[in-house]
């Protein structure tokens, strides 16, 4: 007997190898389907659900560069699916309704990756999307001020640095602009060097703090745990500007 032609029930798609991966996390669909037109032909999503533990098999699954979330989710709130979404490798982004700097602190030192608002609009968001993307770290003023601030007033307390991790002036320098969000291209340009100098400049300071990603240096290790004076130069006086 012939047999009749049967849709299979598995099906693969393929995606372009050059364009970065994102998945959407949201109880509001709408976020999803606006982000795919907002994101067409400079990233593909390809993923979408409001669960945070689908969320997390396919960041494990796709590996997406980016995952862009609500707060409030159809099994929980994002903070339970955080730490898992940052250990498959995800950068996270995190979409608000309101901006409550502390807690938004609190999340970037577990690995937060970006913050948005709903007023920004979806082109905002999108742009977002690919500088998290690039390895930049991407926050409203407010949440990066008040980073940056409880940073320097640490800084002025700190003690001496521990030889080994004591940081080069030019690490320095890439510190600060990882600390105020900058890529790697924007780095490299901020400092007339190539990009390829700024990555091993990341890399050591990466090694010598002791963290993972841009995310957990700018939110965790920036508190005051670190003095960041390079070998030889005098502490900063009581005051003095950093």
């Amino acid at each position: 007997m012939r047999r009749s032609y049967r849709r299979p029930t598995l099906q693969a798609h393929s995606y372009p190898v050059h364009l970065p991966k994102v998945v959407t996390l949201h109880e509001h669909r709408v976020l999803g389907t606006g982000l795919l037109e907002a994101l067409r032909g400079r990233a593909e999503v390809v993923g979408d659900t409001p669960y945070g533990a689908v969320a997390v098999e396919l960041g494990e699954f796709l590996l997406p560069e980016v995952v862009v979330t609500g707060e409030l989710l159809a099994d929980g709130l994002v903070d339970h699916f955080l730490p898992a979404l940052v250990r498959a490798g995800c950068r996270v982004l995190l979409v608000v309704d309101d901006l409550q700097v502390d807690r938004m602190g609190a999340l970037v030192g577990r690995g937060l990756a970006g913050v948005c608002t709903t007023e920004d609009g979806l082109s905002q968001v999108a742009a977002a999307v690919l500088d998290v993307a690039e390895g930049g770290v991407v926050l409203p003023p407010p949440v990066a001020a008040a980073i940056v601030t409880q940073w320097r007033s640490s800084r002025r307390h700190a003690g001496q640095a521990e030889p080994e991790r004591a940081l080069s002036l030019r690490e320095l320098e890439v510190l600060n602009a990882m600390a105020d969000g900058l890529s790697v291209k924007a780095t490299a340009r901020l400092l007339g060097v190539a990009t390829k100098t700024v990555e091993n400049h990341r890399s050591r300071v990466f090694a010598k703090l002791g963290v993972r990603n841009q995310a957990q240096l700018v939110g965790e290790r920036l508190g005051g745990q670190l003095s960041l004076v390079p070998p030889g130069a005098p502490s900063p006086a009581e005051g003095e500007a950093v």
